[in-house]
């Protein structure tokens, strides 16, 4: 069986260490896990991301059929929405900022309300957060915790870095881009939270294809039951 995951790198930045250690958490994963372990990952900085207009227009029409984002063809967004869907976990990087993520993952992060009115199309998909901040307690606790809440409210399980300490996820240090680099503590941790969503998403794959309950976070919006 092949886990994918998908990294999305949320600093806006050019050679930022959320790109360091997202890179670094991948790369040791493909070598502990080899032809085991697929991955992908997005740098938001790179695409153009328009808000959500809030219009309350997507979602699913009474016939079953869904109803796409109306803005599905003014940005980039849709393609990362599907590479989402797609994957078996994500890894979400981010700088911290005033003990929060970045501006970009918000923005980007509200457009995932169109697959959460799609049935919950991310139901059940690990996630875990690698932050970075210029201080080892510099927010990245309260930017991890704050990162997690969108992704519960699409069904996701989130995830910290495992057993080795049981923390929250991935507290990087750095400040001048590439700092991050010397962080050895930081660096296992983002492996130890990039492990953590690997190994999940890998239990939940493995047990949807065995019991055929892949899809029991589907939900009918109209009566608010399992379909």
């Amino acid at each position: 069986m092949t886990v994918r995951l998908l990294g999305l790198n949320c600093s806006p930045r050019d050679k930022n260490n959320s790109g360091i250690m997202i890179g670094h958490a991948f790369e040791k994963l493909a070598a502990t896990y080899p032809g085991q372990f697929e991955h992908e990952v997005v740098h938001l900085r790179e695409l153009h991301v328009e808000p959500c207009k809030a219009c309350n227009v997507c979602g699913k029409r009474k016939d079953g059929t869904f109803i796409p984002c109306v803005r599905e063809r003014e940005d980039d967004v849709q393609g990362v929405l599907d590479a989402m869907v797609a994957a078996d976990g994500i890894v979400v990087a981010t700088p911290v900022y005033f003990g929060l993520p970045s501006d970009l993952f918000s923005k980007f992060i509200m457009r995932t309300r169109t697959l959460r009115h799609q049935d919950f199309k991310l139901a059940n998909k690990p996630v875990g957060v690698l932050a970075t901040a210029g201080r080892r307690s510099g927010g990245a606790e309260t930017a991890i915790i704050a990162t997690w809440l969108p992704f519960v409210r699409n069904g996701c399980l989130v995830v910290g870095n495992g057993d080795g300490t049981c923390q929250f996820g991935a507290y990087g240090w750095a400040g001048p881009r590439g700092h991050v680099s010397s962080d050895e503590w930081g660096l296992v941790q983002a492996f130890q939270t990039a492990q953590r969503v690997f190994t999940l998403a890998a239990m939940v794959k493995a047990g949807a294809e065995a019991t055929g309950y892949g899809d029991y976070m589907r939900f009918s919006y109209s009566q608010g039951t399992r379909t």
